[in-house]
């Protein structure tokens, strides 16, 4: 999933205030949306999301689940939200109307890029802890100077975006990224860090959605047994394998369905079901709506 469907996959009802997309920017997209009230598509991301209220929504709630945190946070001008790479979220709820909420995506490359330059492995998009009502005057600043080029482009203003855009991937690193699961010296010399191991799994997950993914195949992936495989997959992001791929299915067949350019057969191979049967029932289950419908809402 590129930068920009990323939003009309997760916020498929939300009205698209205005778009990076066309402007150039490299490495950064963002989108300015009006959230209506109701309940939000699970979604495991491919790249770190940081969301900005830019005003307030007097009485709003956001609440939100991922990586087994649930949390709940009041709408004001100047929230902060952050959503890493991998960290499934699987229940989302607006409870009122939202106005002018800032979105940035960051891709897994410009960590890595940050990550080669300053020779510092610590430096992962999959290494964010998933947070919410962050207090972060930087992250706010950095925020604002994108929403304001985004609303009425400069100049320079693409340079300023991509600046600020390496500044955002250096902050969220440096101050929020999250611990190891396990014991500081747990691991072998040389070897890869758990988040990292995982990482590599869920890297392998998206790309053999048709497959027969087991969890005996992601374990030899990461190089781990599958008992330690399922404990560190669930401490990292706060969801069981089967769930994980369960989820990521899904959203692939969302995005497929969106797209509208396969038949439901050739899309639920793509999204490793069984069948057409087995994918439309599992796609009720989890959506509320047929597949079929689901498309026709996003004509």
């Amino acid at each position: 999933m590129d930068l920009h469907s990323h939003g009309e996959f997760k916020f498929p009802n939300a009205g698209l205030v205005a778009s990076s997309q066309g402007r150039g920017w490299s490495g950064v997209a963002a989108e300015l949306r009006c959230h209506p009230p109701g309940n939000l598509p699970a979604i495991v991301p491919t790249q770190m999301e940081i969301t900005l209220a830019t005003r307030r929504s007097p009485g709003a709630f956001v609440s939100r689940k991922g990586a087994g945190h649930r949390q709940r946070t009041a709408v004001e001008a100047g929230t902060v939200w952050l959503c890493p790479v991998g960290v499934g979220e699987d229940d989302i709820n607006i409870s009122a109307a939202l106005q002018d909420v800032l979105h940035i995506y960051l891709p897994t490359d410009r960590f890595a890029h940050l990550a080669e330059l300053y020779g510092d492995r610590c430096i992962r998009a999959d290494a964010v802890r998933y947070l919410a009502d962050v207090d972060d005057d930087l992250i706010r600043q950095l925020g604002f100077s994108i929403h304001r080029e985004l609303c009425g482009e400069s100049a320079g203003g693409r340079m300023m975006v991509e600046t600020a855009s390496l500044a955002l991937v250096a902050r969220v690193s440096q101050t929020y990224g999250h611990d190891s699961p396990e014991r500081p010296g747990a691991e072998a010399a040389g070897a890869l860090p758990s988040a990292s191991r995982i990482g590599r799994a869920i890297e392998f997950i998206r790309d053999n959605l048709d497959g027969e993914l087991t969890v005996a195949e992601l374990a030899e992936v990461a190089c781990l047994s599958p008992f330690h495989f399922a404990r560190m997959f669930k401490a990292v992001t706060g969801s069981t394998p089967h769930g994980f791929v369960s989820a990521a299915r899904l959203g692939e067949a969302r995005r497929l369905l969106v797209q509208g350019k396969l038949s439901l057969a050739e899309i639920a191979h793509r999204s490793g079901f069984s069948s057409q049967a087995a994918f439309s029932t599992a796609f009720k289950r989890a959506v509320g709506c047929s597949p079929r419908k689901y498309r026709h809402a996003a004509e």
